[in-house]
């Protein structure tokens, strides 16, 4: 696999993962939290397998944010648009998501 399908696969994980972060922390639906928290930790472990692959440089984790960034807007917009949070949660999460898998 190369390393620009890794970086859209990579971006698509850790879109979701935080997405799954989102919804955990402002959900209206305390019954989500358990399946939601069990996600996102075998997303990571995914993640963080696949990210094993390649040395990663700034420009890389930049696309790979900017991947994330729209897998994590088409999913919020989609599936979880009653969900309120602040556009720059969204952003520190993605950030903080890349440094801890890659």
């Amino acid at each position: 696999m190369g390393k620009n399908r890794t970086i859209r696969i990579l971006g698509n994980i850790i879109g979701n993962i935080v997405v799954h972060k989102i919804v955990i922390k402002h959900t209206s639906k305390p019954e989500s939290i358990l399946h939601m928290t069990k996600e996102v930790g075998v997303y990571g472990e995914n993640a963080s397998e696949i990210a094993e692959e390649f040395n990663w440089n700034d420009g890389d984790k930049l696309k790979i944010h900017e991947e994330a960034l729209k897998k994590f807007n088409h999913n919020m917009n989609k599936y979880y648009s009653d969900v309120t949070f602040s556009e720059n949660e969204a952003l520190f999460l993605i950030d903080e998501t890349i440094d801890e898998l890659i």
